[in-house]
């Protein structure tokens, strides 16, 4: 994917994955389709994990050729080593999330920078 493309798909996603160094090694949390790791990957030559619980979304990211593990975010980033990414994406994904503080904890702790964005329903 081209950024382009990402930009037609997603032009919010657009607008952050130019904050992104190329070759970072990146955890998207709550990646959704997979299409920010799909141009990460195609176009910056990153690297990196989603993370995601729905299961069509899932099956949406593997068919990009994301590497997706399926897990509540809820259970947090124990799995994970402290600062083992450059960048963790919590792209419009963390107002779902009961114990938010938590989350954001080990968002910090496992990335060297982290990118949280939050949707706009107003």
């Amino acid at each position: 994917m081209n950024f382009n493309e990402l930009s037609v798909l997603r032009p919010d996603l657009a607008f952050i994955a130019h904050w992104i160094k190329p070759g970072a090694h990146i955890l998207d949390v709550g990646c959704g389709d997979g299409v920010m790791l799909d141009y990460l990957q195609t176009d910056k030559q990153c690297s990196g994990y989603g993370i995601e619980i729905a299961d069509e979304r899932v099956l949406a990211s593997t068919k990009r050729g994301i590497n997706v593990i399926q897990q509540n975010m809820e259970n947090g980033l124990a799995i994970f080593a402290d600062k083992a990414f450059d960048s963790v994406l919590c792209l419009s994904s963390l107002q779902m999330m009961v114990n938010v503080e938590a989350i954001l904890r080990d968002i910090a702790r496992v990335g060297r920078e982290a990118i949280v964005s939050f949707p706009n329903f107003a």
